[in-house]
């Protein structure tokens, strides 16, 4: 009896032991899983140059004018329908530089002084990348970036794990001097889709989570496309701003017309779509983020109804389609609380689970709470104000502020200033700076404040450096290049001929044009004195 007792209380025993093992390993598996697997994946998409209106989806709800009636993206579509488009939501600025530089770090452009596309006084050293930020929270994370890079850091400079290295918009069009890009691969849209689809095996297959940005070369000039896919629109009805010429075989020489300028922009959406398709395929689509956006408004044929475009900061120039997707966040709805490209540094940095909010130096705030919440949500910034600055010297120099529904534009040269309610006129059609002065003057100290307390770009400053070098290098290399080719020609015979008329003629055409911008630019500079006096 005491036998059978005993062997009773070991057999207990032991069932306890085993029991308590299995809870153990239960327990070390799912924190082993939650250092990797749990976290979010999330795909930063920045497209090239897509105008607010570029697409097939409306980007507000109740404007029919505010999608295109040409234009097919039916990937877009799909994310739209799976996900929260911004009505409001801006690029960092109106070309694509200051707003790469601005999504990586997280500030404004006037802040980084990367207003332009130069980057004179910027100092991207003493910054914290995106990806450097991510790793220091979870260094589990794998990053990459694919396409388009177009800054003086180089990816692997800034942290990325995986990158197509130092490109610019060269590499969109061409695979070495004179050699175009292989026309099944028009832009490189479907190379840059399947190294991103590959990356994304490879980290699921390790059990990595990932940041990935692709940064597509399309929709920027030059307008190249899939024959297959011109044809498609070669033959379609036409749309408003499409003019008879646009339908010419072949097509018109100047950045090829609608035609190509359409078909591009749906072989891009087919790009994204591979990654739309793989994010399935990998069974990861309930845990990855997926951001759609533009580094600029549209550039080509207008972006009615927005006034102006790229190059510009009326809304043609800043205000972009982006649409988000992924865990917890709004399906098929819309979001009107304007954002802007510096909020993503503090959304990604809330997704990857840093408790802490980011210091005061970063202009954004977290995106999450709209994501989850739409217009009931929350973005609670640093700096409350969307600040704009473009000291644009080879054209109108120009800064805008948006707080709430109001935005105010200010020429920094002539000093004229226009403010509106673009929540209910997106066009900019009403200025109301005679109907409220008051906050036209709140606006402009805000916005003169803010650059004056972070030593913003001065348009002069630029203009000062940017003619010195026409004057003292680019005019005298193109006078002695045009020398040195007319002494050649007087040899020259048959096709090496032929081949130096073009560069005299072409090299003569870019003399005239320098020469022209160092008149231009001493005229904006003399209004500028001017209107400041």
């Amino acid at each position: 009896m005491v036998f059978f007792n005993l062997a009773q209380e070991v057999n207990i025993i032991m069932k306890d032991y085993v029991l308590k093992t299995i809870i153990m390993f239960i327990i070390i598996m799912s924190f082993s899983c939650k250092s990797k697997n749990i976290q979010p994946n999330i795909i930063l998409v920045l497209v090239d140059d897509q105008g607010w209106t570029d697409s097939s989806v409306r980007m507000v709800k109740d404007r029919e004018d505010s999608k295109s009636d040409f234009y097919e993206t039916p990937n877009m579509e799909r994310m739209a329908n799976e996900g929260l488009v911004f009505s409001s939501a801006y690029a960092p600025a109106p070309v694509c530089t200051p707003t790469r530089y601005s999504i990586l770090y997280g500030k404004t452009p006037a802040k980084l002084k990367h207003g332009t596309l130069k980057n004179w006084q910027a100092n991207p050293k003493k910054e914290t990348s995106i990806t450097k930020m991510i790793k220091s929270v979870d260094p589990n994370y794998q990053t990459a970036h694919f396409g388009k890079w177009h800054q003086s850091l180089t990816p692997s400079d800034v942290g990325y794990d995986v990158s197509d290295g130092p490109t610019g918009n060269f590499e969109g069009d061409w695979l070495s001097q004179g050699v175009k890009n292989n026309a099944d691969d028009p832009k490189r849209t479907f190379g840059i889709s399947k190294r991103a689809c590959d990356f994304m095996a490879d980290q699921v297959s390790q059990d990595n989570p990932f940041f990935m940005q692709v940064s597509y070369y399309a929709v920027h000039v030059q307008n190249y496309a899939l024959e297959s896919t011109k044809e498609k629109y070669r033959n379609k009805k036409p749309g408003k701003k499409s003019v008879p010429r646009d339908f010419e075989l072949p097509p018109p020489p100047l950045n090829q017309g609608m035609v190509s300028y359409a078909a591009m922009l749906e072989d891009l959406d087919t790009g994204f779509g591979m990654i739309l398709d793989k994010i399935e395929e990998l069974g990861i689509k309930e845990n990855t983020y997926v951001i759609y956006t533009s580094d600029n408004g549209g550039g080509f044929r207008g972006n009615d109804p927005l006034k102006m475009g790229k190059a510009d900061l009326w809304e043609g120039g800043i205000r972009v389609p982006t649409i988000v997707r992924g865990p917890k966040v709004l399906r098929n709805k819309y979001c009107d609380i304007p954002i802007a490209g510096w909020d993503f540094y503090p959304t990604v940095s809330e997704i990857i689970g840093n408790t802490e909010r980011l210091p005061s130096e970063f202009d954004g705030g977290s995106l999450v709470s709209v994501f989850e919440n739409g217009n009931a949500g929350k973005v609670i910034r640093n700096t409350e104000a969307l600040i704009f600055h473009f000291p644009w010297f080879n054209g109108e120099p120009e800064s805008a502020i948006r707080l709430g529904d109001y935005k105010l534009i200010k020429n920094i040269d002539s000093r004229q200033t226009w403010l509106f309610d673009v929540s209910k006129d997106i066009e900019e059609s009403n200025d109301l700076s005679s109907l409220m002065p008051e906050k036209a003057k709140e606006l402009e100290k805000l916005l003169s404040d803010y650059l004056e307390k972070h030593d913003a770009e001065d348009v002069m400053d630029l203009r000062k450096v940017r003619r010195a070098e026409m004057v003292e290098q680019n005019i005298p290399d193109a006078t002695q290049k045009i020398l040195q080719i007319e002494k050649e020609l007087i040899s020259a015979i048959g096709d090496k001929k032929i081949e130096l008329e073009e560069d005299l003629k072409n090299t003569k055409r870019y003399l005239k044009w320098l020469k022209g911008e160092v008149v231009f630019t001493d005229e904006r500079a003399k209004l500028h004195i001017e209107s400041g006096i």
